[in-house]
């Protein structure tokens, strides 16, 4: 199996506020089933575990279909190269406990935890209307919740240091409950116990865009960085 993680557009061009999906669900379904993306005018998170599942500021978990359209996804397979039990795991040390097994500095890795978490904060956008406003200033109106001893699953990607206006550096993870009525984008999670399962991989592939506003569209930012730090955070 080659260990591919197909990309659908960057992150710099998402932060630069090409929020319009161009990219179909069913056409990113040829390349996996386990990743995560944002769906079209930044209306939701995008889990993708088996099914695409869309959390929304304002409704439910839902099924995306086929024909729906996304602006931004990380979609690959997933056949761990280990799946171990881990204690006391957070996002602050998630990376002590991953390096134990793997050198990671240099490689992407796909990352999946499972299990019952202590306390989880998670974020969910609301969708937005053209004139779009700055990335910023969506995730300033974003839900936030904040809940405890709820099982479920996060899914995400390590991506290194050096890819950081490609993809989001470090690790990039969403969560979806067990009755797939919660998810989002993880800020923060605490566990007591879990299993933590990972694949390195070896490529990424990445489609770019090919509509008008993509191509003419100037994706220089100086701030990028920061940016990213304050819409992941």
């Amino acid at each position: 199996m080659k260990k591919v993680i197909v990309q659908f557009s960057t992150i710099n061009a998402l932060m630069a506020g090409l929020f319009d999906g161009v990219f179909g669900v069913e056409e990113a379904k040829k390349h996996g089933d386990f990743g995560l993306g944002c769906s079209h005018a930044l209306a939701g998170e995008v889990i993708i575990d088996k099914d695409f599942l869309e959390a929304d500021g304002d409704k439910a978990v839902k099924v995306m279909g086929n024909d729906e359209l996304l602006p931004f996804v990380q979609i690959t397979t997933f056949q761990p190269d280990k799946v171990v039990d881990i204690t006391a795991v957070s996002k602050n040390n998630l990376y002590t406990h991953l390096a134990q097994y793997l050198p990671l500095n240099n490689v992407f890795v796909a990352v999946k935890i499972s299990g019952c978490f202590d306390k989880l904060k998670i974020r969910r956008p609301f969708a937005q209307q053209k004139p779009y406003p700055s990335v910023v200033k969506v995730f300033e109106q974003q839900v936030v919740d904040t809940v405890e001893n709820v099982s479920g699953t996060l899914i995400g990607f390590w991506t290194p240091e050096f890819f950081k206006e490609v993809s989001v550096a470090g690790f990039h993870l969403h969560f979806i409950d067990t009755t797939r009525k919660l998810g989002g984008h993880v800020i923060d999670f605490m566990a007591s116990k879990a299993k933590l399962a990972f694949e390195r991989k070896q490529s990424l592939e990445i489609v770019l865009p090919e509509n008008e506003e993509y191509l003419h569209k100037n994706l220089k930012m100086d701030d990028l960085n920061n940016v990213i730090k304050q819409v992941e955070n």
